[in-house]
């Protein structure tokens, strides 16, 4: 991401989601705490075909977003069988946020953007190491997405998921 994405104009239906790409995403790319990665058109022939839609759009128009970060968890955040595998306390891959357009949702974009963000995840693992990626579930709905992907439930904590990189 970039500070010439139109962030202000994103809108996934998640106040807290909406804000944080806003407000926070480039201020913790600058400090090297995330980094966040937009979907936008690809070129003009895309923003006729998403202007013929009804979509109206710019080249920096977001139609979504995730934000990767390094972390730790305890293996009590982890699934069960996966806890019995590694030590109390084991580098992740943490997925911050992942979000798209509220008028754009239910097209495959957001299956996208997370296969995006597992490659990523795998490439850093394979150079700084990574159990897993992790993520945060803000309700049961989300969960099942990440769910449908291979993602694993924590036992204690459903909202907890994670995806084994190994």
């Amino acid at each position: 991401m970039t500070g010439h994405h139109d962030r202000s104009g994103f809108d996934c239906g998640v106040e807290v989601l909406n804000t944080w790409l806003q407000q926070t995403a480039l201020q913790h790319q600058v400090k090297g705490i995330s980094r966040s990665f937009v979907a936008v058109p690809a070129d003009e022939a895309e923003l006729q075909s998403w202007a013929q839609s009804g979509f109206m759009l710019d080249a920096s128009s977001i139609l979504g977003f995730y934000a990767l970060s390094s972390a730790f968890v305890l293996t009590d955040d982890l699934p069960a069988k996966q806890a019995k595998r590694y030590p109390r306390q084991i580098p992740v891959t943490r997925l911050g946020c992942l979000a798209t357009r509220a008028d754009t949702q239910g097209q495959g974009l957001g299956q996208l953007l997370l296969a995006d963000a597992v490659n990523r995840a795998r490439t850093a693992a394979q150079a700084v190491g990574s159990a897993g990626l992790f993520v945060d579930a803000k309700n049961e709905a989300v969960a099942r997405f990440y769910q449908r992907y291979g993602f694993i439930p924590g036992a204690d904590q459903p909202l907890k998921l994670f995806l084994p990189l190994w």
